[in-house]
């Protein structure tokens, strides 16, 4: 048979215990339970930065990519890193390592060789033309070197660790690289 009109079940109805809204409730609840929750994650946070602490280098990215952004620059993605390819690096043995970063049809090159603590970077601008490549490290002044007529720079004495180059192309348009660790 079928139910006839106000048969119908009933949803919600009324509340159940702790179905009551958080402000406004009775004792136990809103402003109560939300401090009893912030003081959970304050405690869980302190425990997770000293089992877990955030690496140094991490801390320093996230520091310098606020930092040093440009909101007009485009971006040129790390698409080759010498130190991630094993095999290529096995057969040649030790030595510079190489990097490539693209941004549409501009490649920036680069092969870094290390020295104790400090780096050079010797590279080539491909696919377009600019005067100058700038080196920004986090914590330190920006080195900046001339880009000759074949798109070749030298950066020389950076210190070890994250590196980002700039490059202001001829026609007016700013790449910076992702900042990678050198």
């Amino acid at each position: 048979m079928p139910p006839e009109a106000g048969d119908e079940p009933q949803i919600g109805g009324q509340p159940e215990a702790g179905d009551e809204p958080r402000a406004g409730g009775p004792p136990g609840t809103g402003a109560e339970l939300e401090a009893g929750d912030d003081r959970l994650v304050a405690r869980l946070r302190r425990i997770a930065g000293q089992l877990d602490p955030v690496p140094d280098l991490v801390s320093q990215a996230a520091r310098s990519a606020f930092g040093l952004r440009e909101l007009d620059a485009r971006l040129a993605e790390l698409v080759h890193d010498s130190a991630v390819d094993a095999p290529a690096a096995a057969v040649r043995g030790p030595g510079p390592r190489v990097l490539s970063f693209e941004a549409g049809g501009v490649v920036v090159e680069c092969e870094v060789t290390a020295r104790e603590s400090r780096r050079d970077i010797t590279g080539q601008l491909v696919g377009d033309h600019a005067s100058q490549v700038e080196a920004r490290v986090p914590g330190a002044a920006a080195v900046t070197a001339p880009v000759d007529d074949l798109g070749w720079f030298s950066l020389h004495d950076l210190p070890a660790g994250l590196v980002q180059l700039r490059c202001q192309l001829a026609g007016g348009a700013t790449i910076v690289t992702s900042w990678a660790a050198f």
